[in-house]
């Protein structure tokens, strides 16, 4: 017991030495966690998870072997969803998803996977089906001001900061509704899947399995649903559709960026209103700041005061010696909606578009990165410099605040 906390026992079931290896010293940090290794497969064993008493477990198994989804089957009843179990498997198909939804696994990882995901899964299991219950999804939607002012690139950008984020970091799911010329599944070198012509005439066909094979998964954990795009075709989808897709999307992520199009859609009066926060993404102009006025006024008389819109201001060059716009110009023509403005900084841009990869992985301190996690993390972006916090910190002060 550290400080009064109760330390809590993880098991891991994997033959695995590396993944039992990476995970020990993943765990090694923690102060309430206590991991023990079984290096049996889940065919292999018999009494291991009756001789203590676990807060979690973590499974690695083949999802695509028939004795071992039995194995696992049979565990999860001698369990009667006291213990929750997490999955970690090479297998990813609609057939595996499907047993794994069905068994009601606390949550299932895809390797290759990174230790922070596996931290963040098992932080999740421990705080139990009660969280899901009590918070609801964040939903962060961008919406273009003009064409080509970055939009796809923000919203990527802060997806990722999301989904790493030390203080909301969890599950994220990017929804590209760009649905003519979308290109986050091509920003990121991913293969679109979410084909909305199979549940256009059938909504309510969109169910967890579905939703599973339709997602694109990026290497980092951070799921995609985007539509292979058609650009000679203008289509207009029925907005219970819309609102299926991202009902459905909402109830199993915890943060959920939304992509928007230009164009205004019958269905995009329900998306700014189901939005937590959203962003109208600008560029230093004088028509551009002009039409993000008109835009704002055409938010509050869509959707009225209940959304308020923030203004980002892409590609931001403070003018100081010339007759350009300055800073001073943009937050009088924008007010209390301008939030803030990312950095020019088109080479490190253009080499991460190019190269199919997060713009932290080109360079993680880059003025693009910082301003907008200025933006989107305040918090964190304030403590920047100061001592970092642990990946356990999230879970250490819930467990602290049950064990009070």
């Amino acid at each position: 017991m550290a400080n009064g906390i109760k330390t809590r026992k993880i098991l891991l079931v994997s033959t695995d030495r590396t993944f039992v290896q990476d995970t020990r010293t993943a765990f090694a940090a923690s102060e309430i966690i206590q991991l023990s290794a079984v290096e049996k497969s889940v065919t292999e064993l018999r009494g291991e998870i009756q001789e203590a008493d676990f807060g979690a477990i973590i499974v690695d198994m083949d999802a695509a072997r028939l004795e071992e989804v039995e194995s696992l089957q049979r565990i999860m009843r001698r369990l009667e969803g006291k213990t929750p179990v997490v999955v970690v498997t090479q297998e990813f198909n609609a057939a595996a998803v499907r047993i794994l939804v069905q068994l009601k696994v606390a949550d299932f990882l895809v390797k290759p996977i990174t230790t922070a995901d596996l931290v963040r899964s098992v932080v999740r299991a421990l705080q139990g089906p009660g969280r899901e219950e009590n918070t609801e999804s964040q939903i962060y939607t961008f919406m273009p001001a003009a064409g080509g002012v970055g939009t796809t690139t923000l919203a990527l950008q802060t997806a990722f900061q999301l989904h790493h984020s030390v203080t909301r970091g969890a599950s994220t799911c990017v929804v590209d509704l760009n649905f003519q010329q979308g290109a986050c599944a091509e920003y990121l070198d991913l293969e679109p899947r979410f084909d909305i012509t199979e549940i256009e005439n059938q909504p309510e066909r969109l169910d967890r399995q579905l939703l599973d094979v339709m997602l694109s998964k990026h290497a980092s954990g951070l799921c995609v649903l985007a539509a292979p795009t058609h650009p000679a075709e203008m289509r207009s989808f029925k907005t219970d559709v819309v609102v299926r897709m991202l009902d459905l999307v909402s109830a199993y992520f915890d943060n959920v960026v939304i992509d928007m199009p230009r164009t205004w859609f019958p269905w995009t009066e329900t998306v700014l209103l189901g939005s937590n926060k959203l962003y109208i993404v600008a560029e230093m102009t004088v028509p551009c700041l002009r039409h993000t006025q008109r835009l704002i006024q055409a938010v509050y008389e869509t959707a009225g005061k209940e959304v308020k819109p923030n203004v980002i201001v892409n590609r931001f060059e403070q003018k100081m010696f010339d007759n350009g716009i300055k800073q001073a110009d943009v937050q009088e023509i924008l007010g209390e909606h301008f939030v803030g403005g990312i950095a020019n900084n088109y080479r490190l841009v253009r080499e991460a578009v190019d190269r199919g990869v997060p713009l932290h992985e080109i360079d993680p301190n880059a003025n693009v990165v910082n301003d907008l996690k200025r933006i989107i993390l305040p918090e964190e972006a304030a403590a920047t410099g100061a001592k970092s916090k642990s990946l356990f910190g999230l879970g250490k002060d819930f467990l602290r605040r049950k064990a009070g």
